[in-house]
């Protein structure tokens, strides 16, 4: 299962040294701790991988906070649960 705390350690693990310079919860955006794109879909595609789901590419663009992502990944789950 995906959670906040999952997210946030992928994601201080992307920022590095920077990450003591960032609360990061479920309301951070991306914008605001400066990841790229390229950091994001990172992030994305090793949720995939360690949980075993597939993003909808078209909801996935719209993500703009971690908790945010964690709920596509939960929505993800049920629905490869379902299929």
């Amino acid at each position: 299962m995906v959670t906040v705390e999952m997210v946030c350690q992928l994601i201080a693990k992307k920022l590095g040294s920077r990450a003591s310079e960032h609360t990061l919860d479920a309301q951070t955006s991306f914008e605001s701790v400066g990841l790229s794109s390229l950091q994001i879909a990172d992030v994305v595609y090793e949720i995939e991988d360690e949980v075993g789901i597939e993003f909808d590419p078209g909801r996935a663009a719209d993500v703009r906070t971690i908790g945010d992502l964690v709920q596509l990944a939960r929505d993800a789950k049920l629905g490869s649960g379902a299929a």
